[in-house]
């Protein structure tokens, strides 16, 4: 595991930690009684910490693991990578302190240094993909999983757009002063079943087969896991968000069927994990 990996992990540990201590102090009503008045928007931190300051944070370390070894490329730029760190973390710190007191100048200050940490992000994993494979390493020499590595990667790559749609429109409704109530919707589904969930897949395609000693139980379902993401998360994002910009009820409403196709490429993702992991081959 290289440094940046563990940086990054070790960061969202800790991030964690805080979370779950403020949600801990949260729930005594005598302490939420002093909070609250003193921070109207302590509960908006506590949820910005938890998705952005853990989640995120071991994604992100995760990828600069996993995505070299599995594309077979050498990782961009490590420098990049230290950088993305430390805007993540005082992105998060200030977003989590400009949440609390409602103060909209903090909250787009250290919102563009969170979004600058995802760009970085995006540009080393871009330019990771598009340099040339190692040819004297080959950790696809295992023939069970040449085939399911490739649509693995295909995953992680169309997980990236979702990352920039996400990353832009938050910087987009906090300039704006009733943004986050209607567009945060749309954000947190863009980020959880566009970038994160594609990311999951991807990663869950490599790792857990290899856990069990066993092959993707079938490279059909995929395929077809990777079609109805990609088409249920994008037409799902896109149509509501459409709704809201145009205020169409029919537009906002198309959402549904697209989330339809979404939720089944999720339970395919299962069954196909399940067989891979469960049944020996």
């Amino acid at each position: 595991m290289s440094s940046i990996t563990r940086n990054f992990i070790l960061a969202g540990f800790l991030f964690l930690a805080a979370g779950v201590t403020l949600g801990t102090a949260l729930i005594i009503n005598s302490v939420k009684d002093i909070l609250v008045p003193f921070a109207p928007g302590i509960f908006l931190a506590h949820s910005h910490i938890n998705i952005f300051g853990f989640i995120f944070m071991v994604i992100f370390g995760v990828n600069y693991h996993y995505i070299p070894i599995f594309s077979n490329r050498p990782m961009y730029s490590g420098k990049w990578a230290s950088y993305h760190l430390y805007m993540m973390i005082v992105g998060v710190i200030g977003m989590a302190a400009g949440l609390s007191f409602l103060n909209r100048t903090v909250i787009v200050l250290f919102a563009v240094f969170e979004a600058a940490g995802a760009y970085i992000f995006m540009f080393n994993i871009i330019k990771t993909f598009t340099q040339k494979p190692q040819i004297d390493k080959e950790p696809l020499k295992d023939e069970r999983y040449i085939e399911s590595d490739k649509i693995a990667v295909r995953f992680t790559r169309l997980s990236t757009p979702y990352l920039i749609l996400g990353t832009t429109l938050t910087i987009f409704i906090s300039l704006m002063p009733d943004g986050y109530i209607r567009f945060r919707p749309v954000i947190y589904h863009t980020y959880f079943l566009g970038w994160i969930a594609m990311m999951v897949f991807g990663v869950g395609y490599h790792i857990l087969p290899r856990f069990a000693d066993n092959k993707v139980h079938s490279l059909f379902l995929m395929r077809l896991n990777l079609k109805l993401a990609n088409i249920g998360v994008a037409g799902f994002v896109f149509s509501w968000l459409l709704g809201i910009f145009f205020s169409s009820a029919f537009l906002g409403n198309l959402r549904h069927p697209f989330g339809i196709l979404a939720a089944s490429a999720l339970f395919i993702f299962i069954y196909n994990i399940w067989r891979s992991v469960v049944i020996k081959k």
